[in-house]
């Protein structure tokens, strides 16, 4: 778990009812019935605790992944049309150049889905306008 996240209830509940069951005496636990009982019973609260903890955990898991797909398949920069055969020029062009304000990983153009070669040049011009502010970029 991050600092920044909230606990999530379920967590919260299992960890306050295992700290009072572990200061309760063997008696008040019992109160007359089996041990074994009483510990199978435990065993099946905890499993069902644990499986529906990973179930909420796996939710949320969803949910960011799907948000970030969702980010990456937004469009990128509304009102610009650019083909990927563009973009993929582009981006030659600008290895070529050489530019010491931006590194380009190595990678092969052709083999880059179209979408990604479109990300990766109109993250190129965001780059290039923010260095023309005094800073520097880098694309991966």
């Amino acid at each position: 778990m991050t600092a920044n996240s909230k606990p999530d209830p379920m967590e919260v509940l299992m960890d306050a009812y295992l700290a009072e069951l572990l200061e309760m005496t063997d008696e008040q636990v019992l109160e007359g019935q089996n041990p074994a009982a009483v510990q199978a019973t435990g065993v099946q609260l905890l499993d069902a605790a644990k499986a529906e903890a990973g179930r909420r955990r796996l939710a949320a898991a969803r949910v960011k992944l799907q948000a970030q797909k969702d980010a990456r398949t937004a469009d990128p920069a509304p009102g610009i049309q650019i083909t990927a055969d563009e973009a993929r020029a582009g981006l030659r062009r600008a290895a070529a150049a050489n530019d010491g304000r931006f590194t380009l990983a190595a990678r092969q153009l052709d083999e880059m889905a179209d979408e990604d070669v479109i990300r990766a040049y109109l993250q190129l011009q965001r780059l290039e306008r923010a260095s023309k502010l005094g800073g520097e970029g880098r694309i991966e």
